[in-house]
Parts: structure tokens; sequence; C-alpha cells
């Protein structure tokens, strides 16, 4: 399995189907759906399911959106922290 630190961090859409990212020292298995070759992938934290993010091209860096909420996020580690966030 590939860690998205070995990645093309300026084009998700080249990245693997399956990968695993350290965030705030939690590990978050990213999984893309198999109906699908866009970027898109499931967060998984510890087996349970957190939701879907998506990146969308925005000038250079990808453009982190969250599935459920649509709030836009810079990095990827921000839109899975906004999936860990519980429901209010």
């Amino acid at each position: 399995m590939t860690t998205v630190e070995d990645l093309d961090a300026e084009d998700p859409a080249t990245w693997d189907d399956l990968f695993v990212r350290a965030i705030d020292e939690r590990p978050v298995q990213l999984v893309r759906p198999a109906d699908t070759d866009r970027p898109t992938w499931a967060a998984y934290d510890g087996g349970t399911y957190l939701g879907t993010v998506s990146a969308e091209p925005d000038g250079g860096r990808p453009l982190w959106r969250v599935q459920t909420t649509r709030e836009a996020h810079r990095e990827l580690a921000d839109a899975v922290r906004a999936l860990r966030r519980p429901a209010s």
C-alpha cells in the first residue's frame, strides 16, 4: 500500500485507489470506490467509515471537498478533520 507522501500531491487523479495517510497521528485509510476513476475516496478511521472526500482542480493545488457538507479545504488532512468532527 502506498502512503500519500509517495504520491504526486499536485495531481490526486494519479493517486492509488487505496492508500493510508497519518492525520493527527492516527492512520486514515482512503479507498477509491470501484465504480469511479475520479479523484474521490471514502475515508475510514480504524475501520469506521468517516465519509467521502473529492479533489477538484483549482489552479494548481487541489481543492478538497467533503461530500456531505460540500466544505472546501486546501489540504486533505483538513478535509478528514472535518469528517471527524462530531455531528452537531
